[in-house]
């Protein structure tokens, strides 16, 4: 054969070999429609589970400050409110003193009261000033803490203090009563003291064993007291944590917006937050959340109060604690994370991308199968009508299943007719038909067969007419899907077969009984 020859019978160049070429038989190429239709919903529930997940641990962080926050402001509050309670049996204890000298007025019984509340103030430093004020307003005694301790305040030094609302709100009251005034700034001599010496006024009414009312005991205790025991619990985190009064003004926070009640800067809290300022007021703890942060708060009652009733101080009833955890905080606990949630997510969906693409690979190959079993299908049926030979397909119970162009013009039978039929009654002439089923059952019974797989050229076939003609014979078993089918192969070696292949092709109308396919 020469080079030109071997041109022609090539099919093509030799195919590549190696790796990389397996690699791309196994997985073909993607459409993207398809492979967008199987990574779309992969990527929902990956990006579902990723937030889910971002959002659950985000809302434990929160919870963890807001935990954090709750204990603290719990604390400061706890702390005041036994700072109060102490300053509260304290007072009560002072005004037992001074009510005492009304009994005996003497010389001598004022000289040991007023050493007593000398030896009472050195124990006690956080009372900044202990006062008796007679009940026309004039102090009567007054005892101030100095740098080195405790001093009676000389007569000449006393002040009218009537026109006091820690007096005025205390003359009213009932002997055992107790009035806590708003935490303010201590002035004397009618001008705010500097620096500011923040300071909170327990007062309680004093008679005589007669009934007869005397006067006022009033004790100046340092609010520094009360606010430092919130700040020893300050949070470097960036956790801002204020105290303000129930006009919303701060006590405690940055020095340049404290005070602002009394002060000309008039800073606050309620201006500044106006909607948490209002959520605020429906109760008294809770938490709200807005656009500059997270804020806690909880408040500590500062009314004075009897075993009967409640008696409110003019103007403020109580302090609130807040702990702010601000929104750049909570930025920066979302990114710290975010951050290593995507450093483990995003090569994980790259493996879901590669996932995907593996799925659509399967897909496509599915598709290219399904399409090319179509085309296959197409090609048989081409095949089949273009054939010169007869081409019967048979059953193992011996029906026929195909009858192709060529099988109805020679055997004179159409496919209607033919199928579903045993094809021995059609083809094989009666005093062969018993010797052809017993070949078959032998056949499926052992495998083994006379004319199977053979090329044989002197047998006897018999037309729909009854005539019997000399045809040569192929038969090939196929096993499709556990199910076996035979495939006859028969071609007509009568005069009459070899001119009606020369007069009428197969698949023309005229050589199809019946009419065209």
């Amino acid at each position: 054969m020469d080079g030109r020859q071997q041109d022609w019978w090539s099919i093509g160049e030799q195919a590549p070999q190696g790796p990389l070429h397996a690699l791309r038989r196994r997985f073909v190429s993607v459409p993207m429609p398809l492979f967008l239709q199987v990574v779309v919903p992969m990527t929902l529930v990956f990006l579902l589970g990723f937030v889910f997940e971002y959002r659950a641990r985000v809302g434990a962080e929160e919870a963890r400050l807001v935990t954090q926050e709750t204990s603290v402001i719990q604390r400061g509050v706890h702390r005041v409110e036994r700072e109060l309670a102490i300053a509260s049996a304290d007072l009560h204890f002072v005004a037992d003193l001074v009510g005492d000298i009304f009994d005996d007025d003497s010389t001598g019984r004022v000289a040991a009261l007023e050493r007593s509340l000398l030896a009472f103030a050195r124990r006690r430093p956080g009372y900044f000033q202990l006062r008796f004020i007679g009940a026309t307003g004039r102090e009567v005694l007054r005892i101030e803490q100095a740098a080195d301790g405790p001093r009676l305040t000389p007569a000449d030094e006393l002040q009218d203090k009537r026109d006091r609302s820690y007096f005025t709100g205390t003359i009213r009251l009932q002997p055992g009563d107790l009035f806590v005034s708003p935490m303010e700034l201590n002035v004397e001599h009618g001008a705010i003291e500097e620096p500011y010496k923040p300071v909170v006024r327990l007062a309680t009414p004093v008679e005589d064993a007669a009934g007869r009312l005397r006067g006022v005991v009033v004790l100046n205790v340092r609010g520094g007291q009360f606010l430092r025991g919130f700040e020893r619990s300050a949070d470097d985190a960036g956790i801002q944590r204020m105290i303000v009064n129930s006009e919303g003004y701060w006590l405690r926070h940055r020095p340049d917006v404290e005070w602002g009640f009394a002060l000309e800067h008039r800073r606050s809290f309620a201006r500044t937050f106006p909607e948490v300022w209002e959520e605020f007021q429906a109760a008294p703890q809770g938490r709200a959340e807005s656009d500059d942060g997270l804020f806690y708060f909880d408040t500590v009652q500062t009314r004075g109060q009897t075993a009967g009733r409640e008696v409110d101080a003019p103007g403020v009833n109580y302090w609130m604690f807040i702990s702010v955890i601000p929104r750049e905080l909570l930025d920066d606990v979302a990114v710290r994370i975010a951050t290593p949630l995507l450093v483990t997510a995003i090569p994980f969906y790259i493996a879901v991308l590669a996932l995907g693409w593996f799925v659509g690979s399967a897909l496509q190959r599915r598709r290219l199968a399904d399409e090319a079993l179509r085309n296959l299908e197409q090609v048989r049926g081409a095949m089949m009508n273009a054939a010169l030979e007869a081409i019967i397909v048979m059953n193992e119970e011996g029906f026929a299943l195909e009858f192709n162009p060529a099988a109805q013009r020679i055997f004179g039978y159409t496919l209607e007719e033919a199928r579903g039929r045993l094809v021995a009654d059609l083809i094989i002439p009666p005093s062969y038909r018993e010797t052809h089923r017993k070949s078959l059952e032998h056949y499926l019974a052992t495998g083994e067969g006379r004319i199977i797989d053979k090329h044989v050229d002197n047998l006897t076939g018999i037309r729909k007419s009854g005539e019997e003609f000399p045809v040569e014979l192929t038969v090939c078993p196929i096993m499709v899907a556990g199910t076996r089918f035979f495939y006859g192969f028969l071609r007509d070696l009568s005069e009459s077969g070899r001119r009606a292949v020369q007069a009428d092709p197969p698949g023309s109308p005229a050589a199809v009984p019946g009419g065209a396919l």
